[in-house]
């Protein structure tokens, strides 16, 4: 899941980049409306954090802006607790909820979870392929019904791959589901963490193999590695 924060105070900005990262999103930030836009017009994120006293325009018009070129992202809208009137104008622009300031960092996370789940009316808890089973809740991944053990980075490239099983993804696919957009690791760190997870799909006698298609990018099948490598 890739969510984006659009927050002008550095701290809290910082503070919900990390929270969500630990909870296993990849994190872009923007700290002005302006960036945050155009992050949102060019990428493609599950959830979108937006609060709404940002320096150059409101949050608030941010979200009336994104709904009104037909973006359907589900926006969590950040609100001051003197600012209450904002909530009700954030969700008239087109917010799908609302978190006021301060707020609690394990409703910040549970709030994000829901929002997440909200926009994605095909979104399934579970993902599986031939005997592979990715737990998108407790971040759990079992083959053959044993849990292997994966890093967050392992987990969200398997996750995009299961949501792709069959089909080839670039490099630059994978890149921008996994990384921050301010991170922007070599062809060998992308290739590092293919053959990683590989790896640990064969030592758990997974069914499931990660192809590297020359001169494309990657594919998940069930059928066994011929003219490729």
């Amino acid at each position: 899941m890739k969510v984006l924060v659009i927050e002008d105070t550095d701290d809290v900005r910082e503070l919900i980049r990390l929270v969500l990262s630990e909870d296993g999103y990849v994190v872009d930030v923007a700290a002005t409306a302006t960036d945050g836009c155009l992050s949102a017009q060019v990428n493609e994120y599950d959830g979108i954090v937006l609060d709404v006293m940002l320096p150059d325009r409101s949050g608030i018009d941010v979200a009336r802006q994104l709904r009104r070129e037909g973006r359907t992202t589900p926006i969590l809208m950040l609100t001051a607790q003197r600012e209450k009137a904002d909530i009700v104008r954030g969700l008239d622009a087109g917010a799908d909820d609302y978190l006021v300031k301060p707020f609690a960092v394990e409703e910040l996370k549970a709030r994000v979870r829901a929002l997440v789940r909200r926009g994605g009316a095909v979104r399934d808890d579970q993902l599986t392929f031939g005997n592979v089973v990715l737990n998108r809740v407790t971040r759990e991944v079992l083959v053959r019904g044993v849990r292997i053990d994966v890093t967050m980075k392992e987990l969200l490239l398997l996750e995009y791959l299961l949501l792709h099983a069959e089909a080839v993804v670039t490099r630059s696919q994978v890149l921008e589901r996994v990384w921050e957009r301010s991170r922007d690791p070599d062809s060998n760190v992308i290739d590092a963490l293919i053959a990683r997870l590989r790896a640990k799909l064969t030592r758990g006698s997974a069914d499931a193999r990660i192809l590297t298609v020359r001169g494309f990018g990657f594919r998940l099948t069930r059928e066994p590695p011929a003219l490729t490598q």
